[in-house]
């Protein structure tokens, strides 16, 4: 097996490393420790000594409360009657208040804890259901003289009775999830504790082994290292003054033995030449050196080494000014090449640019927009320069009409269908006077056969649009939908009402007689309407790469339709850069919002 060879690198390296690999230990696990401290501590701050705060301040306002509604039941009592007032405070402000809070602490709770608190709450909702029965069978004092109403509340609030059953039921659960919550803030409690002995462990012990580690390494590394090259250095200012050793130089297994061989390989061969066979090994043919005698035979072979290696040199020199000649005709060349790509490249993106230009330019301006309809939005987000979707509206008599269109691909074919289907509305509603939207729709899919087929037999293009148009009576609040293939949300109360289109596209056949499906809509104050495109239900994205989906964007807009509209578009942006991530857009996104 060889020996290991302890260079002076190895040795310093050895020395050195570990005291910082102790060093980093010691630090390291102080930092460990303080961090853990810190969660311990932020965990018994923020979450559990809140939560039994808020849990004890449960348990109390369930106990209040059924005190008075046993008050409520058992004692003939007006309505304004303090015990009353009191518990229709406690039900309708600071109970809710208080699962609100609760509910906002649970995010930090385990799955034991959670579920615990899931029951309670169902309990407690079945309690306060009671709790309205007994209110409405007494609503006034003279409710109290009706034998039939007297019977139900004696069994409900009798002593015993299913009232105080649901109470202890709460109660009991209440104490398991306080008692859970109180041992969970000891046990981290005692877990603090014990991290701050280990950091005295930590800081004491192993900074003392630290110190230690430092100074067995110092010595070694000045034993192995300095003493060696005191004498290296003393033997040679003997050779300086033409002294030779008597004997050899020890060596050691490092650098510094290294430097002795070769020392003692010096002394043994005269004065060899090595500095000369150096300035040549490195490049320098113009070294001067003269033989020792006529009869120095390394000498002479090593200037003759000499010229040979440097008429080598000159050759190779001038092949390589030919290979450079050729390579940096080559180069000019392919610049050339690229130059001409990168001109070309930027005329078809300013051509592309000069036409997004002009797509934004058929695009109704957000001033219009909010004109029209001041509490509105468009969310859009094309995939490339040029869009395929876009929208649309105008103000017909006392009606106002918009549209979302998700025309066939995206880029610029979508952008050429975009002009189409923008040429083709405006001429169904102002040329031809269209006005409702299954004879816009049936208008603008003559209008948009014709255009793309011009009366081909053979050949025909399937292309089309898929549509969401609109009709608005501001004043009746009463809208009017047609769709193609694009569907229409109505959310209401945190439910959303689908109306669905007619499965056909625009443009992409024509059929006598065909005729598109009126949709009449009553809407409520506060209503959201959204038409939008399939872009961004068909994103990919998540954890797992899917697609968003219909069912995901359903309950998205549910969740935004309470906000302010100029703040439901930010949400949607937000929300689709969120699922997207790293993936790659895969459509035009076109979303419209408006509230009724």
């Amino acid at each position: 097996m060889r020996n290991v060879r302890l260079t002076i690198g190895r040795k310093i390296a050895m020395g050195f490393g570990l005291f910082i690999f102790f060093a980093l230990v010691v630090v390291l696990l102080t930092n460990r420790t303080l961090e853990r401290s810190r969660t311990i501590n932020d965990q018994i701050t923020q979450v559990y000594s809140p939560s039994v705060d808020a849990l004890v301040r449960l348990r109390n306002l369930t106990v209040g409360s059924h005190m008075l509604i046993k008050h409520w039941a058992l004692l003939e009592s007006r309505t304004d009657a303090p015990e009353k007032t009191t518990l229709v405070a406690i039900t309708s402000r600071e109970l809710p208040q208080l699962l609100d809070r609760l509910d906002t602490l649970m995010g930090e709770w385990d799955h034991q804890e959670v579920a615990l608190m899931a029951q309670i709450t169902t309990d407690m909702r079945s309690l306060f259901d009671l709790h309205e029965r007994i209110k409405t069978l007494l609503p006034s004092l003279e409710s109290y003289s009706d034998p039939f109403v007297h019977m139900e509340r004696n069994d409900l609030a009798e002593e015993g009775g299913l009232l105080d059953q649901r109470t202890q039921k709460v109660l009991g659960d209440l104490d398991r999830l306080l008692d859970m919550q109180e041992n969970k803030r000891i046990a981290l409690g005692s877990g603090m504790i014990r991290s701050f002995d280990s950091l005295k462990f930590i800081v004491l012990y192993l900074g003392i082994g630290l110190v230690a580690i430092g100074a067995i390494a110092g010595f070694f590394i000045i034993r192995g290292i300095v003493t060696p090259v005191q004498r290296l250095h003393r033997v040679l200012k003997e050779l300086g003054k033409g002294v030779f050793p008597s004997k050899e130089v020890r060596t050691t297994n490092d650098e510094i033995g290294d430097m002795s061989n070769e020392l003692n390989s010096l002394v043994a061969g005269l004065r060899r030449t090595t500095d000369f066979s150096h300035a040549v090994a490195a490049g320098n043919f113009d070294a001067e050196y003269k033989p020792l005698s006529e009869k120095d035979m390394l000498g002479h072979a090593l200037l003759k080494m000499r010229d040979e290696l440097g008429q080598r040199e000159r050759m190779l020199e001038m092949k390589v000014k030919e290979r450079t000649e050729e390579v940096v005709l080559q180069k000019d060349k392919v610049e050339k090449a690229s130059r001409e790509v990168n001109e070309l490249l930027k005329n078809v993106t300013d051509s592309i640019r000069y036409a997004r230009r002009l797509q934004d330019s058929i695009l109704p301006p957000v001033r219009r927009m909010r004109e029209l309809m001041p509490e509105s939005f468009v969310f859009y987000q094309p995939k490339d320069i040029v869009s395929g979707d876009f929208y649309w509206v105008e103000k017909l008599d006392e009606k106002i009409t918009f549209a979302a269109v998700d025309c066939t691909g995206h880029g610029v074919p979508g952008a050429f269908m975009s002009l189409i289907g923008h040429n083709g509305l405006n001429q169904a509603m102002k040329e031809k006077g269209r006005s409702r939207p299954s004879e816009v729709l049936r208008e603008l899919n003559s209008i948009a056969y014709a255009a793309l087929n011009n009366g081909q037999e053979e050949g025909r293009m399937h292309d089309g649009m898929d549509m969401a148009l609109c009709s608005y009576d501001p004043t009746r609040m009463v809208l009017e939908y047609a769709g193609a293939n694009s569907p229409l949300y109505v959310v209401r109360n945190g439910e959303v009402l689908k109306f669905s289109p007619d499965k056909r596209p625009i443009g992409g056949i024509e059929l006598p007689g065909q005729q598109f499906t009126d949709h009449r809509i009553k809407l409520e104050q506060g209503d959201m309407v959204y038409l939008f495109s399939d872009g961004y239900a068909d994103q990919f994205g998540g954890a797992q790469g899917k697609k968003y989906m219909y069912r995901r964007f359903r309950e998205l807009l549910v969740e935004i339709s309470r906000y302010p509209t100029e703040q439901q578009s930010s949400m949607l942006e937000q929300a689709f850069n969120g699922w997207r991530g790293g993936y790659e857009q895969v459509d035009d996104i076109l979303v419209i919002g408006m509230r009724a």
